[in-house]
């Protein structure tokens, strides 16, 4: 009986070990989800459950009409298939492939582009709405994150107009609300993301 027991014990210590999710905090939003699919590949080389989630995150967007959302999530996805995490992992990206059938380890970089591009189509669609609702904060969010997409795909002049319009319009949130919280200064992201570009 005590065999048993230790057997049923390292039977269920292996389940959890082996799985790929483990360590994954469950959530139904969408932002979280991909926060931690950022930190899987990004930090801890665990590309397998962050592709899942930036793939969750993807599908909860689609559902709730979120141009936002849906920039940020293709353009995630770009990043995940760029990353180093996803490099390392290349017997396991030949052998399962990825959860998006047309993307292949080998032409993952080319699938990347495609993705930033598709990226840019929604960020256009969730600039128009957020100008017409004056939300210059998301506003803000939304030129940084086209400025990455275009350096992505090498258009470093649209890419450094848009870390300008991202001034623009963090300026005009704080002139609209001067006691709106910041978290670090979108001026000194601003710069760093401008001298990565190499912009004039």
């Amino acid at each position: 009986m005590r065999a048993l027991k230790f057997l049923v014990g390292v039977s269920l210590l292996s389940i959890l070990v082996g799985c790929a999710g483990v360590g994954v905090v469950a959530s139904s939003d969408p932002l979280a989800k991909l926060n931690d699919a950022q930190e899987l590949y990004q930090r801890q080389d665990r590309p397998l459950p962050a592709e899942r989630l930036i793939r969750e995150a993807l599908a909860i967007y689609k559902e709730q009409d979120d141009p936002h959302g849906l920039g940020n999530s293709y353009r995630q996805y770009g990043d995940f298939l760029r990353s180093p995490a996803v490099s390392q992992w290349e017997t396991v990206y030949r052998r399962d492939g990825f959860q998006d059938k047309s993307v292949t380890f080998d032409n993952r970089l080319v699938k990347a582009s495609e993705y930033y591009s598709k990226a840019l189509e929604y960020y256009q669609r969730a600039e128009v709405q957020h100008r017409k609702a004056s939300r210059f904060d998301s506003l803000t969010n939304v030129y940084f994150n086209m400025a990455w997409s275009y350096q992505m795909l090498d258009d470093r002049e649209k890419a450094c107009s848009n870390l300008d319009k991202a001034l623009e319009a963090n300026a005009e949130n704080v002139k609209r609300n001067p006691t709106a919280k910041q978290f670090g200064s979108i001026a000194n992201a601003v710069a760093s993301a401008k001298q990565q570009a190499r912009c004039a």
